[in-house]
């Protein structure tokens, strides 16, 4: 056991490292964001609970459809549920889900909005001597990209990706000799968590434009770190589809397209 001495020499240390590092450009933030999301937490609440409440109604109507209309369901295969609440407790996931996104999507926007006035993210934001885009025509260019980038991956995903994927598991687990059956809940979590991985990894492009033309890399440094980039990204898509080497592939491989298309594009405007 150390001295008493000792102890308390490490306790001042710590009080001052603290000390510091509260006093510090991004401890400043880390407390300023703090402040903001308790002032926000109401409001926060609010979001959740209105888009809990519009997409319940729904909710329903797109667990039937995934099942009975999409055609997602391989022939032979056949979707069951396996608890008395199973459906219910789906319907409010699915609910609980919709209002997350909604209130993050506004929070997202609010602390941006507030963030880039705050005065330690200014001395940043000129310290590294980047080029934060103003409301303006670059803005909306950018914000419709994402909403556009958000509509093809949705349509890859159900088209393509979802289909496909369910079809080789289905006939995987058949040439195995097994009877394919799967459980309600499983079967559209599959599909969401598909459906998110495309959201984000269609995102590629776009998030490396803006780094790219905002000055925070460099297009040279990205090109010679390629190798890097393109292992990042298959991680990535493992981590973010399902553990199948099918989803991977179609995941990581539209990634590592587009993140090409973007590296691309950006030295035509060069």
């Amino acid at each position: 056991m150390p001295p008493p001495f000792m102890e308390d020499r490490a306790d001042a240390l710590l009080e001052e490292s603290t000390r510091a590092l509260m006093d510090s450009p991004g401890g400043q933030i880390l407390s300023s964001l703090r402040i903001h999301l308790r002032k926000r937490a109401l409001a926060l609440l609010v979001l959740f609970i209105l888009g809990f409440l519009m997409a319940f109604p729904f909710a329903g109507s797109l667990i039937s459809w995934l099942v009975d209309g999409s055609g997602f369901v391989p022939s032979g295969t056949e979707v069951v549920v396996l608890s008395p609440i199973e459906l219910l407790a789906l319907k409010l996931r699915i609910s609980a889900y919709a209002g997350l996104s909604f209130a993050f999507m506004l929070l997202l926007v609010d602390v941006l909005f507030h963030g880039l006035r705050h005065p330690a993210v200014k001395q940043r934001i000129d310290e590294a001597g980047l080029q934060i885009p103003s409301p303006g025509p670059a803005f909306v260019l950018s914000f419709a990209s994402a909403l556009l980038l958000i509509i093809i991956s949705q349509w890859w995903t159900l088209s393509v990706i979802v289909p496909l994927v369910l079809e080789y598991l289905a006939k995987d687990a058949a040439a195995s000799g097994l009877d394919t059956t799967w459980r309600l809940s499983s079967f559209i979590g599959f599909i969401l968590n598909l459906c998110f991985a495309g959201l984000i990894a269609f995102q590629t492009p776009l998030v490396t434009l803006v780094l790219i033309r905002s000055g925070a890399v460099e297009r040279a440094v990205i090109s010679s770190h390629r190798r890097h980039v393109w292992f990042s990204a298959v991680v990535l898509g493992a981590l973010l589809s399902p553990p199948d080497p099918l989803s991977m592939l179609l995941v990581a491989a539209p990634m590592l397209i587009l993140f090409e298309l973007a590296l691309l594009f950006d030295r035509m405007l060069s």
